[in-house]
């Protein structure tokens, strides 16, 4: 017989054990409820994928007579969508395609060599896109468009690492002259064309449009939405209206930002380059050399021209007007400041000058017309007559895109006394550079106590450069002696 305080333990024992089966068989009916939940989501939308794929494999030019829908490609429309922002990333076998060859190992050193550029170039394109207002993801058009080489020339003579047409310099106030093609400078360029893919959103409403106009120009668009017949039409819809080249452009892109967005996982990993990751700008408002620059920082004249593509002849020709950027690299030892300083203001000799426009048009044209040389186009020859192709191409009433050597071409620049103009400028420069470098030299009277780090706080120098400037080994000075001050 149990007793009475045995029973009690017993019961209360069980009052206990019976609350916490009640809450795991709760918190187990919570797992499976959410399990079922979360199910149901992918289920829908592995649904939706598959009716979006279905529907993108029976239009249109993607008709196709196998029009099963593989797991891969449900998994490849679930990442673009993952990555997808503003700017719709829409799948088609195209898309598939091209990404299969943007992750294939053999285009893998290429991309390596993207990545790498792109630590360089993307934070750079990021900021001006965010304050301009347009969406990031719109700076991989670089890759596609340049492969971030901002030295690169098109046959019609798009230039840069946007492949800016001459027209559209001059609509965004870009220079573009004998010295310097910010179609080529990261910055200027990037302004401009952030501002030319932002008015082409704000005319069409939707980013693939705007990026379709940006290839194919805006004419070819909008005859291209009036044949589809609708009112807002997608890039889709009116892509069988478009060249094959502005069909092609959409899925590149596409492909392109989702083998940046997913290039660790496909073993894309950021190559070397020789561009320096850590830069500083000064704005130059005279002419300077380059060269001079390089020698100073003891850096490579290759590492010097990469940082400042857009400068054309090694020569950097800013004025007080219009004041041009030097890029340069941070370099882990200490700068020489003195032999940057005396770069920056050494006048360049009137036979640089000279040797740097050899190539001008008085040189080059025979009675008005021009040989063409052996790796000659059409950009090449505008480029350096500072016209454009389309200029070319109407005065000689040529339509192609390709010219030969030995082929002469009628060039009407009416400035042909612009070498003995450029001479009379150099030289009318180099006078003034001479005559603004004695202006900033001063002598200094050394009087009883001064010492030589006295005189150059007093005067704003470093010692090193009193040192320099007057020939001096040690610090001793005498009271008497004449020192030469550089003025800043």
């Amino acid at each position: 017989m149990i007793g009475k305080q045995t029973l009690i333990s017993i019961l209360g024992g069980l009052c206990y054990v019976l609350p916490i089966m009640a809450q795991e068989s709760a918190v187990e009916g919570m797992r499976e409820a959410t399990h079922q939940v979360i199910q149901g989501r992918i289920d829908r939308e592995k649904q939706e994928i598959y009716q979006y794929l279905d529907s993108v494999k029976s239009s249109g030019n993607n008709r196709q007579e196998d029009s099963a829908i593989t797991e891969d490609e449900i998994q490849l429309v679930r990442k673009l969508k993952a990555i997808e922002r503003e700017v719709p990333l829409n799948y088609s076998p195209q898309v598939k395609s091209l990404i299969s060859k943007y992750t294939s190992n053999n285009y893998n050193p290429y991309m390596c060599r993207m990545m790498g550029l792109g630590q360089y170039y993307f934070p750079m394109f990021d900021r001006i896109m965010d304050e301009v207002g347009v969406p990031r993801e719109l700076k991989y058009l670089s890759v596609v468009e340049s492969s971030l080489n901002p030295r690169d020339i098109s046959s019609a003579g798009a230039t840069g690492l946007w492949q800016l047409m001459y027209y559209e310099a001059k609509t965004y106030n870009l220079t573009v002259d004998s010295y310097t093609d910010q179609r080529m400078d990261p910055i200027a360029s990037s302004y401009a064309i952030a501002k030319i893919l932002k008015e082409a959103y704000q005319e069409y409403g939707d980013w693939l449009l705007a990026i379709a106009s940006y290839n194919g120009g805006k004419g070819a668009v909008g005859r291209a939405i009036k044949r589809s017949g609708k009112d807002k039409p997608t890039f889709w819809d009116i892509a069988p209206y478009l060249t094959q080249q502005t069909q092609n452009y959409i899925p590149k892109f596409i492909a392109m930002t989702y083998a940046m967005k997913y290039a660790e996982e496909n073993d894309i990993n950021a190559a070397d380059t020789e561009l320096s990751l850590r830069t500083q700008a000064l704005d130059i408002n005279k002419r300077i050399s380059l060269n001079q620059i390089a020698t100073a920082l003891d850096v490579s004249k290759e590492t010097l021209r990469a940082l400042n593509p857009s400068f054309k002849k090694n020569i950097l020709n800013g004025t007080e007007e219009a004041p041009l950027r030097l890029v340069l690299p941070v370099l882990d030892k200490k700068i020489a400041t003195e032999e940057l300083y005396a770069a920056l203001n050494t006048p360049i000799p009137t036979s640089v000058l000279a040797s740097s426009g050899t190539n001008e048009p008085t040189e080059l044209l025979k009675d008005g017309k021009y040989k063409v040389k052996v790796g000659e186009t059409f950009a090449s020859v505008a480029e350096k007559f500072e016209v454009t192709v389309q200029d070319i191409k109407s005065w000689n009433n040529l339509r192609g895109n390709k010219i030969v050597p030995g082929q002469n071409l009628l060039i009407k620049k009416e400035d042909n006394f612009v070498n003995a103009k450029l001479a009379h400028n150099a030289e009318k420069s180099v006078k003034k550079s001479q005559q603004r470098a004695a202006s900033r030299t001063a002598y200094y009277v050394v009087k009883k106590g001064d010492t030589l780090s006295q005189i150059a706080d007093k005067n704003g120098v470093s010692v090193s450069r009193l040192k320099s400037d007057n020939d001096l080994n040690g610090s001793r000075i005498k009271p008497g002696m004449k020192l030469k001050v550089s003025k800043k």
